[in-house]
């Protein structure tokens, strides 16, 4: 039987939960295969019952166990849902990432961009321009451009998949690395100009440019990240 760590913080059932679920994802319980019992699990956490029960509770909203009442709790899924995937991806698969992704995305959004989307882009550009003139950087301005260029590709899943990357970057270290790379007065600039020259391609329906100029982007982040 998978042996648990005593927990001490005032969140217990988080720890209990995760404990639990890291189990049940490393098959420790099969399919079908019955939780401890509470009173069991309170032993191998040395906890009362209320977090125990909050903990089982959550892995079934989570959808990883069933309650039978009566009985306790099965394991009706062993695999992790994306929702608990998505904030442990490591800073670097998520620029590898979008250094395959984002430059055919804007060779799309070049060659689909519309009236409307045009001048929305315009919007996004004068927005750069601001935030370069004040000296300034945001993730706002930044994560809008790029969702914007997924969006104005005209694929429904390029803008998913984007969706979900810039998830995965909410995290501290993803911000840290921001602060340490476009965040600060060495890269700014550059990294706003990278935006406008992408943006202008765009504009102008240049595709092989947009191409090229986000494989670049993306390229120097990568190696601001490793600097």
């Amino acid at each position: 039987m998978k042996e648990f760590s005593p927990v001490i913080s005032n969140k217990l059932y988080i720890q209990i939960y995760n404990q639990l679920r890291d189990a049940i994802v490393a098959e420790h319980y099969q399919l079908g295969e019955q939780l401890p019992s509470e009173k069991e699990l309170c032993a191998m956490f040395q906890v009362s019952r209320v977090p125990v029960r909050e903990a089982l509770s959550a892995l079934e909203l989570n959808g990883f166990v069933e309650s039978v009442r009566g009985a306790g709790y099965y394991v009706i899924r062993t695999t992790p849902a994306v929702e608990d995937l998505i904030h442990e991806v490591e800073p670097q698969d998520i620029i590898l990432a979008r250094i395959t992704l984002e430059p055919d995305i804007a060779r799309r959004a070049a060659e689909m961009i519309g009236d409307e989307q045009r001048a929305e882009l315009l919007d996004i550009i004068e927005r750069f321009k601001a935030e370069a003139k004040e000296d300034a950087y945001t993730t706002t301005v930044d994560r809008e451009f790029h969702l914007f260029l997924a969006k104005a590709s005209g694929n429904t899943l390029y803008h998913m998949m984007m969706e979900m990357v810039f998830k995965t970057m909410e995290q501290r270290m993803w911000d840290l690395i921001l602060r340490r790379t476009v965040a600060t007065q060495q890269y700014r600039e550059l990294n706003n100009q990278e935006h406008l020259r992408i943006a202008q391609a765009v504009l102008d329906g240049n595709a092989d440019e947009a191409y090229h100029s986000m494989k670049e982007h993306m390229t120097a982040l990568h190696e601001r990240y490793w600097s």
